[in-house]
């Protein structure tokens, strides 16, 4: 029988020898190093919605949402809400969530319970099988936690626990430990299991959260993050470990620290690659690219179109200079072919009536080659494929 047991929400002094030390110090060193990243800052926040997607997926597949990656890119292809299933209305759901966290979250400032119920409202909002009936509100009653031995604590006592892992996350620490705190944080969020329903996505959108809090930029020239990576690869693992964290020991909470964090150290350093265009271009765009011209979703010249779009400076080229990919066309028909494929969202323009445009790949057919070429560099886990 599952059994409640109080553990004090704490930071750890683990010895010099511990392996989680070393890793600390190497996520610190990480939080530091100023990218300088070279990937244009238009193809840059495409990839950023991309990564969106994985993270979302990731973290609905998780709960036991069996939407494939392949399923959920037709359905952002075809961008028709009309009829959304359950299941891609919950993706969508982590997606919004996860952009408000974005627009909320600032480093170094406070997160608040309001933020946190904010994101449970988002994540169940217009759901029927994850949903939850009181959006936004803790729950009243007790709850059980599948194949855990830990039992949550009771509902009146909900709101102090919360209160204080707040506090604990706000608190001014040597910044040594933010890191700790994003894992610690992750398991007691888990714990307290505050809501009915949806506890398992709200607390990967706060981990997300408290990265950005405590440091990780995720603006043009800084990171792309996909901290759900680490527990959406090996499920049961990541239960595993949650129980492990549960006896409340000094030994089983740096286990979990560690777990935790080094599958953050390992993510970060592979998608870091991406924030480099000379990796970024001849590794995943440019194979993307001829990925989609073989299966005929593009033909020849808006391959052409295409390659100009991305090699020009700043990853944003003007409507005449366009004219280089399409010599044959008169200027009124290079207008109306520009015209279509800005409908077909393969040409982004960078602003109302602007001329100037961008390659578009997060939501148009060239997105089925940017996934193929990510999951074959080891970007993309198995997992989420089918």
């Amino acid at each position: 029988m599952p059994e409640f047991t109080h553990h004090d929400l704490r930071l750890l002094n683990p010895s010099f020898n511990s392996p989680l030390v070393d890793t600390l110090e190497e996520l610190s060193y990480l939080r530091r190093l100023a990218m300088g990243g070279t990937t244009p800052a238009p193809i840059f926040f495409q990839l950023k919605e991309i990564f969106h997607i994985l993270e979302s997926l990731g973290s609905a597949r998780i709960e036991g949402n069996h939407t494939t990656l392949s399923d959920y890119v037709e359905h952002k292809i075809r961008a028709d809400g009309d009829g959304e299933i359950d299941q891609l209305k919950e993706i969508a759901n982590i997606e919004a969530a996860m952009d408000y966290v974005e627009e909320t979250v600032k480093p170094g400032e406070l997160l608040t319970e309001h933020f946190i119920r904010e994101l449970h409202a988002l994540t169940v909002k217009d759901l029927d099988r994850e949903g939850d009936r009181n959006p936004g509100a803790y729950r009243t009653t007790q709850v059980l936690i599948a194949q855990s031995k830990h039992l949550p604590p009771e509902a009146f006592n909900v709101g102090q626990y919360m209160q204080e892992l707040v506090r604990f996350v706000n608190q001014e620490d040597p910044r040594k430990y933010d890191l700790m705190k994003v894992a610690l944080a992750h398991h007691r969020f888990g714990w307290i299991h505050p809501f009915s329903n949806g506890n398992g996505r709200v607390v990967r959108l706060l981990t997300y959260a408290l990265m950005i809090k405590y440091g990780f930029n995720v603006q043009a020239g800084g990171r792309l993050l996909n901290p759900t990576a680490v527990f959406c690869n090996d499920r049961d693992k990541y239960y595993e470990m949650l129980g492990v964290a549960d006896t409340g020991t000094d030994d089983g909470l740096e286990r979990w620290c560690a777990y935790v964090l080094t599958g953050v150290l390992v993510e970060l350093k592979k998608v870091d690659q991406l924030t480099d265009f000379s990796y970024l271009l001849p590794k995943i765009l440019v194979p993307a690219i001829h990925y989609s011209v073989e299966r005929k979703l593009i033909t020849s010249l808006e391959e052409q179109v295409l390659m100009l779009a991305l090699r020009a400076p700043g990853g944003a080229v003007k409507s005449g200079d366009l004219a280089e990919a399409m010599p044959d066309l008169s200027v009124s028909q290079r207008t109306r072919r520009i015209a279509k494929l800005v409908e077909a969202r393969m040409l982004v323009p960078t602003g109302p009536k602007s001329r100037i445009y961008t390659a578009g790949f997060a939501n148009s057919y060239l997105v089925r080659g940017i996934m193929r070429l990510l999951t074959d560099e080891g970007f993309i886990s198995n997992k989420l494929i089918g």
